[in-house]
């Protein structure tokens, strides 16, 4: 009698343990693990939770809706072209600029109404993020769009990209689409807003900080260069500087040689539609992007 009872009680214990493994979802971004998406969709890495919490939702956007206590009620569903969302029983829901836990909301009300649950739990993930993205170009380590979970700056984007190249500029430009009134997209053409780094006032919030839009594009700019060659005692090019002239680009050449004459310092500069032009020049002159300063010998 006491193994009959014993045997009962092992069976009754694996199918509690198989009923609560059938419940209790799983969540594969808690380990970073690639998910399947539905038919047609490309499968990407899951974003973390914490990454996408209460993030606004649009069209091509996967996520994963979690009735708990009902598997049969869970899916994993894209948005599609008119910002719906398909669900079993309660069948389309719009979801387009909702939060995720708005979109809970909305998904619980839609099952009490309908009679299919009492109390239901609804909760909302975010799989893959489509419609919000944001653009990184130029000198940065991994160049690309990417997804907007929630919140992001212009700094957290470059982190994002794997940080600056050594050969970026200390500017970078942010392209804005302009919006009209209603808040859709203007025809008229970007707004470009440079952002010189490390020029922030300790009392203004830094561009840097500026949360991004979906359709940013972040252009971090090529490093410009001058060059001087002659009698210098280190010729070569040299990122330029605010307010550069010829006397700080002869100290950045490691200044002049016993036989350099300050008389004979000229300058060979592009001009537009005049090719390269030879200017004179003193040692308070300007130094423009992509100018060769040449120090010549002394006479004497």
């Amino acid at each position: 009698m006491r193994r009959i009872v014993l045997s009962l009680f092992a069976v009754a214990t694996l199918l509690l343990g198989i009923s609560a493994s059938a419940q209790v979802p799983t969540d594969p971004t808690k380990t970073g693990e690639v998910m399947s998406a539905p038919p047609g969709t490309l499968s990407t890495l899951a974003l973390p939770s914490s990454a996408v919490t209460n993030t606004r939702v649009g069209s091509g956007d996967v996520l994963r809706v979690t009735v708990f206590g009902q598997p049969d009620l869970s899916a994993e569903v894209g948005v599609n072209d008119k910002g719906v969302l398909t669900l079993p029983l309660i069948g389309g829901v719009e979801v387009t600029g909702l939060t995720t836990s708005e979109i809970s909301a909305r998904v619980a009300d839609a099952l009490r109404k309908g009679q299919y649950l009492r109390n239901p739990e609804v909760s909302v993930e975010v799989v893959q993020l489509r419609s919000q993205m944001v653009s990184v170009l130029g000198e940065v380590s991994r160049p690309g769009r990417y997804p907007i979970p929630g919140h992001l700056s212009v700094l957290e984007l470059l982190a994002t990209a794997g940080g600056l190249t050594t050969q970026a500029d200390q500017t970078v430009t942010l392209l804005r689409r302009k919006t009209d009134n209603s808040g859709t997209n203007s025809t008229e053409s970007d707004v470009r807003i440079p952002i010189l780094l490390g020029e922030t006032k300790a009392t203004e919030r830094s561009p840097l900080d500026v949360e991004l839009n979906s359709g940013d594009v972040v252009y971090v700019n090529k490093k410009k260069l001058f060059y001087i060659h002659g009698e210098v005692n280190r010729p070569g090019s040299y990122p330029m500087e605010q307010d550069m002239n010829v006397m700080r680009a002869i100290s950045l050449g490691g200044g002049m040689t016993q036989r350099a004459s300050q008389r004979r310092i000229y300058i060979n500069r592009e001009m537009p539609d005049k090719g390269v032009e030879e200017i004179k020049a003193k040692l308070t002159d300007p130094v423009m992007p992509g100018d060769v300063v040449y120090v010549n010998e002394s006479l004497f």
